[in-house]
Order: C-alpha cells, then structure tokens, then sequence
C-alpha cells in the first residue's frame, strides 16, 4: 500500500466509485460480500488498491490543505511545482485559531501586533508524498478560503 486506507467514512462517501472500481474486476455486490467472508485477504487487497487510488487521485490536484493549531494557522497551497505557505501565528495564549472565536478573533485583530503572518515557499521532494505527510500530521484539504483571503490581505498591505 503506498498510502493509507480510506477510513470507514470515507469508503462510504465514494460507495459509487468503488462499486464502480469492484465492476472493473468484473465483481457485484453478492460477490463482495462473499469475498469479504471467503477471501478476506483478497477483499483486504482490493481496498487497499482503491485507497491509493483515491489518493493518487486526489494528490495529484492543485489543493489546498490547512492545519490548525491554538496559536497557528498554517495554509498551504499545493501547486504543481511548489507549495506555498502562509502562517498566521498569535503569542497571545488566549486565543485558540482551532476555535470559531479565535478564527474571528483573528480576522479582527490581522492589523494588530498581536498577529504576525509569514510567508514561504518551497518545491516538492515528491509531490505526491510530501502533500500526504502534510495530511497524515494533522492537515485537512479545503477549499482555500482561508488562504485566498489572507493573500489578498497580503497583496494589498505590500
């Protein structure tokens, strides 16, 4: 396996698209359930596959993954070539950025010496693993809201 198994929730979500990836192995859904019984090993096998699958899918995208942490925020910006950075960091102890509060506390207190924000880049050592090992401590993909915003923050402070 090159990545990690999709948990529960996730084979749930995507019931069409592995139904689908069963069909290619010329496999219905009264032979899954016996495999599942009979050859466990096998059926094990083939979640494996549509886990990477998935993944190798979803890796290969320009996304956005984000990480909170009480006292940062680190968005990344994955592109094809790079990855692109902004932390919003507070030394305020109070504020906890994994909470709506301390989201809106932020976005309140941006012009404030209470909040510093940096910005880096860097290019991959492989693309697809150095985006999973983001995920795998703790980042979630999303749609780039956060970091679209502070860019534009950014862009019109400079």
């Amino acid at each position: 396996m090159e990545y990690k198994r999709l948990s529960k929730e996730q084979f749930e979500a995507l019931h069409k698209e592995f139904a689908t990836f069963l069909a290619a192995y010329s496999i219905d859904k009264k032979e899954w359930d016996q495999l599942k019984v009979k050859h466990a090993d096998q059926a094990e096998s083939l979640l494996n596959k549509f886990s990477d699958l998935v993944w190798n899918d979803v890796l290969t995208k320009n996304l956005f993954v984000e990480h909170h942490n009480p006292n940062h925020l680190f968005l990344f910006e994955c592109l094809e070539e790079k990855m692109n950075l902004i932390l919003v960091k507070t030394e305020q102890n109070s504020i906890d950025f994994t909470t709506q509060d301390g989201i809106k506390w932020m976005e309140v207190n941006m012009h404030s010496d209470s909040v510093s924000i940096f910005r880096s880049q860097k290019k991959y050592n492989n693309r697809k693993q150095d985006i999973f090992d983001l995920i795998m401590k703790g980042g979630r993909l999303s749609e780039g809201t956060f970091y679209k915003s502070i860019y534009s923050f950014l862009s019109k402070t400079s």
